[in-house]
C-alpha cells in the first residue's frame, strides 16, 4: 500500500526563508559591486546547489509492501526490511522542538532528540511514526494517514514473522 506525505506549515515556512533569505543576499549585490559579483554568483549557486540537494532527499511517499517499506525520494528510494521491525509507534511529541537543524523540504539524516539518535525521513514535525528495528535503531517517517500505516506495518511485519516461524528461520 503506498502512503502520501506532505510538509506541515512549519517545513514550508523554513523552506521559504531561506530560498528568500539567499536570493536576497545575493541577488541585489550581483548589481552595485562589479569588482566582486563572481563571489556573490557563487554563494547563490552553493545554496542553490544545498537546497536542490535538499529537494531531492524529500521523501515522496512511502509504500509497505510484503517484505519492505520503501521511503520513494527522487533521488533514490530506501528499503527497509520489515522482518527487521521490533516495534511501530506513534509519535505525540516534536522531537525536533530544541533542534534547529534541518527544515527545508522537511528533515532527513540523523538527528540527537530526547529519545536519543534517530534517522528521519520526514516531511513534518508533527503526525510521527516510530520504527523500532530488532537492533534498536530508530527511523521516523510521517505518512499523512497514520493509523492506515501503522496497521498496514504491523499486519505485514506480523505475516512475515508467521511466515518466517512457519519455515523455521526465526532468530
Amino acid at each position: 500500500m503506498t502512503f502520501t506525505t506532505s510538509m506541515d506549515q512549519i517545513v514550508r515556512k523554513k523552506t521559504v526563508a531561506v530560498f528568500v533569505i539567499f536570493t536576497i543576499v545575493t541577488l541585489p549585490n550581483l548589481f552595485h559591486s562589479s569588482d566582486r559579483w563572481i563571489w556573490y554568483i557563487g554563494f547563490f549557486s552553493f545554496f542553490m546547489l544545498l537546497l536542490l540537494m535538499t529537494f531531492l532527499h524529500k521523501a515522496l511517499k512511502y509504500e509497505v509492501g510484503n517484505n519492505k517499506i520503501i521511503i520513494h525520494r527522487l533521488i533514490g528510494s530506501v528499503a527497509l526490511n520489515i522482518q527487521d521491525i521490533a516495534r511501530v509507534d506513534r509519535i505525540h511529541h516534536d522531537l525536533l522542538k530544541n533542534s534547529s537543524k534541518g527544515g527545508a523540504f522537511g528533515y532527513f539524516g540523523k538527528f540527537n532528540t530526547d529519545l536519543g539518535e534517530i534517522r528521519f525521513y520526514a516531511t513534518r514535525r508533527d503526525r510521527l511514526v516510530m520504527l523500532t528495528n530488532h537492533d534498536k535503531t530508530k527511523i521516523i517517517l510521517t505518512p499523512d494517514h497514520i493509523d492506515d500505516f501503522i496497521e498496514d506495518v504491523e499486519t505485514k511485519a506480523s505475516s512475515q514473522q508467521k511466515y518466517l516461524q512457519k519455515q523455521g528461520l526465526t532468530m
